[in-house]
């Protein structure tokens, strides 16, 4: 099961991209990603596509998990 929630791994890197983005852009550096539009839409609607797929499948969850959940994908070596 994966579960799709916004931590702080995920605010960490919204806060890096647009720092990296601000330095690039006032530096007039090209960007490593595409540079319109719709090449950042298509990457944005890919992943909802694939998290579509995973709600019908039942593979995602929304939300941040539980205890439990993460106990029992715990690696042990």
């Amino acid at each position: 099961m994966q579960y799709i929630y916004i931590g702080g791994t995920e605010l960490k890197a919204l806060t890096v991209g647009l720092i990296t983005g601000l330095i690039y852009g006032f530096f007039n550096l090209p960007i490593p990603a595409p540079n319109v539009l719709g090449g950042n839409l298509a990457i944005l609607f890919t992943f909802i596509g694939i998290v579509i797929v995973g709600i019908i499948r039942k593979e995602v969850k929304f939300g941040k998990p539980d205890q439990s959940a993460v106990e029992n994908t715990t690696i042990k070596a």
